[in-house]
């Protein structure tokens, strides 16, 4: 297996308040499967965190598990169906995702707020905050089907 990859973006809505518009966290696995999580604003006040599970070819999706769909077929899933490791894997991206949320903000409002402890890490463009060890083409499809408002 390979390292935990990243790509993320925060919007600065005030001095001390960046909102994740987008940040997916996912694991390279044998034979073009990837575990991972994805969080983010979703419009309206809402944010999304959610597990994942896909298989690429070429470059481009062929399945997406969010939820109990695979968002590429359309198809009814389920997470049971995964082995353990898949399952584990899955998990460490969600707390790779933590690892940058201001978690008393998401326990008193629901909202994914950037921990302001890591903003040196980050790299400022215009509005946003962004953060990325990979920009693979697929992120985008991966935020635009688990409902966000923003993609890579």
């Amino acid at each position: 297996m390979s390292a935990i990859e990243h790509n993320a973006g925060w919007e600065i809505r005030a001095p001390g308040k960046s909102i994740c518009r987008w940040f997916v966290s996912w694991e390279q696995l044998d034979d073009g499967k990837l575990a991972g999580a994805v969080a983010g604003y979703a419009g309206g006040g809402a944010f999304q965190v959610e597990r994942f599970f896909a298989t690429v070819k070429d470059g481009e999706l062929t399945s997406l598990w969010i939820d109990f769909e695979d968002k590429i077929s359309g198809e009814e899933v389920s997470f049971d169906d995964l082995p353990e490791d898949i399952l584990a894997e899955c998990e460490n991206c969600l707390d790779c995702i933590w690892e940058w949320n201001d978690n008393d903000v998401w326990g008193d409002t629901d909202e994914v707020v950037l921990l302001q402890a890591k903003v040196d890490q980050l790299t400022k463009a215009a509005d946003l905050y962004l953060h990325s060890t990979n920009k693979e083409p697929f992120l985008h499809v991966i935020c635009e089907k688990a409902g966000l408002t923003a993609t890579p």
